[in-house]
């Protein structure tokens, strides 16, 4: 009997993550969440799916999330096969910031980087670290990050994208944090991996005229590096693409980026 834990399942690529993984009655689903909405759509996932299991715990403060990975170890046993991170923050006062653009000033610059820094860095570490010994006595002890493309090189150069400065920055020290718990945690048999789960439409709703516009913008400039790219993906297809990287995931590819749709 499997059992996963998703950090930010309450919308998007984590919700679906939580719906997928429901599907199986074998498997133990922990959605974990900032705060619980009984109306939410989440909260009607559980109810039709005893299987689910939601738990507050904030990766941005690592008194919460610890106290979420031991209710966690009361539900599981003190065992977990498989923790997401999935977890995201963006900052769009600043996202179509370029570096050209960082302030001059030594707190305005710490707010330019801090939010998705605190979530894609420090709470991927809090939450690796919490749940940590649940997935030491797991069986499958897998580990997995969601990070972006937005943080590959080859990507930035070829595409000419200048924005999102420290969304990429935040992803890219997640890339290397996740080879460093590689390297840590080979030895006990532990794997990790950051997953690119491709260019996803996690908007609920209709999308504002702006929003429209700025997508095509950014279609176009996606397409100098990977032609094949014809707009976003649904939820539905990246959170699958996702948990085939998972499953397949071995200690050859243990501390590596993986672009879901490539594997």
């Amino acid at each position: 009997m499997p059992s996963y834990a998703i950090t930010g399942a309450s919308k998007g690529l984590g919700r679906e993550l939580v719906r997928q993984l429901a599907q199986s009655p074998s498997n133990t689903v922990l959605a974990i969440v900032r705060s619980l909405d009984p109306s939410s759509p989440l909260a009607a996932l559980a109810q039709a799916h005893p299987n689910i299991h939601i738990i507050t715990g904030n990766v941005t403060d690592p008194q919460s999330i610890l106290a979420a990975a031991k209710e966690a170890s009361a539900i599981l046993d003190g065992k977990l096969d498989v923790l997401i991170h999935n977890s995201n923050s963006v900052d769009m006062t600043t996202f179509s910031h370029s570096p050209t653009q960082v302030p001059f000033d030594l707190e305005a610059t710490r707010q330019f980087y801090e939010e998705p820094i605190r979530t894609a860095v420090w709470g991927a570490a809090w939450a690796t670290n919490a749940f940590l010994p649940l997935i030491e006595k797991g069986d499958l002890k897998k580990i997995a990050h969601i990070t972006s493309s937005m943080a590959n090189n080859e990507v930035i150069l070829k595409t000419g994208v200048d924005y999102a400065l420290a969304y990429s920055i935040a992803k890219a020290g997640m890339n290397v944090q996740i080879a460093k718990y590689a390297a840590e945690l080979a030895p006990k048999g532990i794997k990790t991996v950051a997953i690119c789960p491709g260019w996803v439409d996690t908007h609920e709703g209709p999308k504002p005229p702006q929003v429209v516009e700025a997508l095509k913008v950014m279609q176009a400039q996606f397409q100098k590096w990977d032609p094949s790219i014809k707009g976003q993906i649904s939820v539905e297809e990246s959170a699958s693409e996702q948990l085939r990287v998972i499953e397949a995931l071995d200690a050859a590819r243990s501390g590596t980026v993986i672009r879901s749709k490539d594997y």
